[in-house]
């Protein structure tokens, strides 16, 4: 608490003290208050380390001044115990005091009134009730902004270091964490970081601590009314980069640096540290407290650190290749990759999940990467992973994570139902290589995950019903069954049509545009990098235009994007029709699954091997009748092994159970498929999601759906 000075009781003076003795003493008493209450602040924080090297800066500065009182009041001392004399010869008396006490009156008060303003507090947030101080208080006294900017600048003077070896370096000596930054994950805390880091993402290297950031970062953000394009500094500016504001600037530049000399093994620290040394603090201090400044000096340091970082992202370390790696095995870019792992591992995909020999779905995942992709640096870290959860019901949780994404009603628990292999599977990676993992970080990959288990599943369906119209074709070779297979002919059709077009509606209407757009950005990008570095080095080169990422944070900010667009228009965000295609999807699976099953029953590919034998020994035979009696025989046999297992099929397919089987089917998907057409024409589907008018368009091209669902009506 602030102490307090006054007169004794009259009883102690000896009587009442002379009116014109009490007015002066009255008027010089409380700089003696503000001076005990002032020096008490100093010695209490020159004592103790924890208040920081902020404060402790403010101290010595008041403590300066103070010793200059103490010059002062020793002067008057000297004065009043016989010395000098006064001009006129008179003794120095109290209205003399007070009159030279004037200007000392002012600045102890003013030092008292900063001391209880940064009272208990500590690096900016002490730093911003002194400028919240001078704003407020002393914006028209000429004289006390005097004092209050020398005492700003001598206290700004250590945080200015700590933001510069930040903006510099990415380095944070805080020691008693004063700095608006805070070092979170404990291998960024020394100071040279020489680490390699597996799988990190932005979030978890360090975090701002709002207490402790400027206020005049806040009002340096006038550069962000600028356009984009270029501006008044030459700086290129994208998108993502116009709405920064200087705080954000400052908290990526850092990052950007500690990316990068983790990329160097640190050895960029030694430069910067030799070119912190030349610089002056008071410059330091002065940039600190000019908004434009600071605004242009966070600027300039942050395109030097993300145009480092982006030319070693994209020439050092081969982003791009990265993104096209993911293309093709998360995204099935290339079909020979797909039908050469199933062709390996459809047996074990198709078991029950507790069943599934995830080892040998490993290896052969392994052995077909090795046989379709070219060397990379990802290869050899991605693996499958089997999750307990199907995709609908992730998207339902992550639905009830964003209650505002979320636009479907659950009712009560459902049935939760063993998976299979192919439900269940997904690709990730043991650890993403730095810096690599900064673009593909765990909320992306999450997202390539979900894209690339919908796709999977759809291909795999495909698979399915490509297979039974494979055996299909053996039973067109019996005229007789044309007319009772009919129905199943007309059933797996109309499946077929819906996952080919669903399929070719997600690789080539979505995915494949989406990705030629962001790989013209990337490649703009590349140039523009390799250019601009030339460019320093004193060569001529032109500039590419348009608009593509010019910083690290664009690049971030386009890669997002694509994800988000590929994702909408993959139908993940919107359960409802997720839902229904799952369903259809389901539908045409068991619906192969028992036709498969009826195949084997008929033996018509025993049938079919026994024939191309007999052919086979037929063709080779030594023995062969010239007249070509063999062949007669061949002949007769196999039509008459062709109408025996025609007439057990026709009997089969007559059946009711299988009539039945047929009938149901058709109306399942039937149902399906216009709950889902209803949904994808619905109002909001068309204006929220255009994209959709393809997609409906293939499914309908004709509007045998639509009339049929209407007929149903």
């Amino acid at each position: 608490t602030e102490p307090a000075f006054g007169f004794a009781a009259d009883s102690v003076l000896g009587g009442k003290i002379d009116s014109s003795l009490e007015n002066s003493l009255s008027r010089i008493l409380p700089l003696c208050t503000h001076y005990v209450y002032v020096n008490q602040y100093v010695q209490s924080c020159l004592n103790h380390y924890e208040c920081g090297v902020i404060a402790r800066a403010l101290c010595e500065a008041i403590g300066k001044l103070l010793e200059e009182y103490l010059a002062f009041v020793a002067n008057l001392d000297y004065l009043s115990r016989g010395g000098e004399p006064s001009m006129d010869g008179s003794r120095l008396t109290m209205s003399m005091v007070h009159v030279h006490a004037r200007p000392s009156i002012r600045t102890m008060a003013i030092l008292a009134q900063v001391t209880s303003a940064v009272q208990g507090k500590k690096g900016g947030e002490l730093l911003n009730a002194l400028y919240n101080l001078v704003a407020l208080n002393y914006s028209g006294d000429e004289k006390a902004n005097e004092l209050l900017q020398h005492l700003l600048t001598e206290c700004a003077a250590p945080y200015a270091n700590m933001l510069r070896s930040w903006l510099k370096c990415g380095k944070v000596h805080d020691p008693y964490g004063e700095f608006m930054i805070e070092v979170t994950n404990k291998t960024f805390r020394e100071n040279h970081v020489t680490i390699k880091l597996q799988g990190m993402e932005w979030t978890d290297w360090c975090r701002e601590k709002e207490e402790h950031v400027l206020r005049i970062l806040h009002d340096s953000n006038e550069d962000m009314l600028l356009p984009s394009g270029i501006d008044a500094l030459g700086v290129d500016r994208s998108r993502a980069t116009s709405h920064m504001s200087a705080l954000h600037k400052a908290h990526s530049t850092g990052k950007f640096w500690r990316a990068i000399h983790c990329c160097r093994d640190g050895t960029a620290a030694s430069v910067e540290e030799r070119r912190k040394k030349k610089e002056s603090s008071e410059e330091d201090a002065k940039v600190l407290l000019n908004p434009r400044k600071l605004s242009r000096f966070i600027d300039r340091a942050y395109h030097e650190a993300s145009d480092t970082l982006l030319h070693m992202l994209l020439n050092e370390y081969g982003l791009l290749s990265s993104l096209r790696f993911m293309k093709k095995y998360f995204l099935l870019d290339q079909g020979d990759f797909f039908v050469d792992f199933l062709d390996g591992t459809e047996d074990e995909l198709h078991k029950e999940l507790p069943n599934v020999l995830q080892g040998r779905v490993q290896n052969w995942l392994s052995t077909s990467i090795a046989r379709t992709s070219e060397s990379s640096h990802l290869a050899s870290a991605l693996r499958c992973t089997f999750q307990n959860k199907s995709l609908r019901d992730t998207l339902d949780d992550l639905g009830r994570r964003n209650p505002r994404k979320s636009s479907h009603k659950k009712s009560g628990g459902h049935r939760q139902k063993v998976l299979a292999g192919f439900e269940a599977i997904a690709f990730e990676f043991k650890s993403v290589p730095f810096p690599t993992s900064l673009v593909l970080s765990h909320s992306q990959l999450r997202i390539y995950q979900l894209i690339f288990r919908l796709i999977f599943f759809a291909k795999y369906v495909e698979r399915q019903l490509v297979g039974m119209w494979s055996d299909h074709q053996l039973l067109k070779a019996m005229t007789s069954l044309r007319s009772a297979c009919s129905p199943t002919f007309s059933l797996r059709r109309r499946m077929l049509h819906f996952i080919q077009n669903f399929v070719y509606y997600m690789k080539f209407d979505v995915i494949e545009p989406n990705w030629r757009e962001l790989e013209s950005k990337l490649n703009a990008t590349k140039e523009y990098c390799s250019n601009k570095k030339s460019a320093n080095n004193g060569k001529s080169n032109t500039m590419p235009n348009g608009q593509f990422p010019r910083t690290v944070d664009d690049l971030l900010h386009e890669h997002n994007q694509f994800l988000l667009r590929i994702s909408n228009q993959c139908l993940l965000p919107n359960y409802d029709l997720i839902e229904r295609a799952s369903k259809i999807m389901t539908t045409c699976l068991l619906f192969s699954t028992q036709i498969k099953r009826f195949m084997e029953t008929t033996k018509v590919h025993e049938l079919q091997e026994k024939t191309r034998l007999e052919r086979s020994k037929l063709r080779y035979s030594e023995k062969k009748s010239k007249n070509g009696e063999q062949e007669l025989e061949f002949r007769a046999n196999r039509e008459k092994s062709t109408r025996r297992c025609s007439d057990r099929i026709l009997r089969e397919l007559s059946t009711e159970t299988y009539r039945h089987m047929i009938t149901r089917f058709d109306e399942v998907f039937s149902a399906h498929l216009a709950e889902f057409m209803k949904n994808l024409n619905s109002d909001f589907g068309q204006k929220s999601n255009a994209h959709l008018t393809n997609l409906s368009m293939q499914l309908d091209y004709n509007g045998f759906v639509t009339s049929s669902i209407h007929e149903k009506e």
